[in-house]
Parts: structure tokens; C-alpha cells; sequence
């Protein structure tokens, strides 16, 4: 009868967990749009994903006007000197209404963290960043154009 009992209960957990999951995550529709290949408007490309219920972007091509050999070299810490192609940039975005909270972004063409919050538009194919230092009021949003 423990074996019948403790086989059920294993079963259970194991069927109810990936819903579960699910449910914490809690990302609408309008949230998984944000998932994609950016044009981030200055010739940088930015490839979002969402990795454990938050969303993240890594950078697939630098700014054209950047004259860096494609390194961080105004980054902080381990960014420092490190390739733009294939950092992650963009972190820390959980889900928030049918956007994405106060997360951070890395400038290319300064090095600074900057917050921002995400949020896509006109049925997924374009996503504004409202990015600032301090306070939203002071912020400035950008506009991608979705390439995927």
C-alpha cells in the first residue's frame, strides 16, 4: 500500500509541475511577443529570449557608428575589453502587466547600465525601451522594429 501511494504521489508531482511552471511564469501573450530579432534602429541587432520567466536580449550585431573593434571597452567589470556580438545586453525584465518590468540594459556606445522598461506595440512588431538613469520621468524610449 506505501509503494501504491508513494508511486501516485511521484506521478502527480511529475504531471503537475511543468503547469506549475507555467503558472508562476504567468507570461501573456502580448509578453511572448517581445520574444524575437530586433533592428534596434542604429544598426544594432538584439535577439530577446525568455529564460526562466524573465526576459533577456543578447547582441547579434554592434552599432555601425561604433569604433571599437566590436569590444566594450567603456564597460564596467568583466564586460570590459569582452565582444558586444553575443553579450547579453538586456536583463532583468520580469513580467509586469502586459509589459516588462524595470529591467537593465547595457548602451553600446557608452558602456553605461541604463533601466529600462519594455513593452511591444502594434501587434509585436515593434517594442519600445523606456530607458533612463534615476528616474523614467527623465528617460528617453527608443523603438525596435522586429527583423523575426
Amino acid at each position: 500500500m506505501t509503494k501504491k501511494f508513494l508511486l501516485s504521489a511521484i506521478m502527480v508531482t511529475v504531471l503537475t509541475l511543468p503547469c506549475v511552471m507555467l503558472r508562476a511564469q504567468n507570461i501573456t501573450p502580448t509578453q511572448q511577443s517581445a520574444v524575437g530579432v530586433w533592428d534596434t534602429g542604429d544598426g544594432a541587432q538584439l535577439e530577446t529570449y525568455i529564460q526562466g520567466g524573465k526576459l533577456y536580449g543578447k547582441s547579434l550585431h554592434t552599432q555601425k557608428k561604433l569604433d571599437n573593434n566590436g569590444v566594450c571597452k567603456k564597460c564596467d567589470g568583466d564586460l570590459k575589453n569582452k565582444p558586444f556580438v553575443g553579450m547579453v545586453i538586456m536583463y532583468g525584465f520580469a513580467p509586469q502587466g502586459d509589459g516588462w518590468s524595470v529591467g537593465h540594459l547595457i548602451d553600446q556606445s557608452t558602456g553605461m547600465v541604463v533601466s529600462a522598461i519594455i513593452k511591444t506595440e502594434n501587434n509585436g512588431t515593434t517594442m519600445s525601451a523606456k530607458c533612463y538613469i534615476g528616474s523614467p520621468i527623465l528617460g528617453q524610449t527608443v523603438v525596435w522594429k522586429r527583423i523575426k
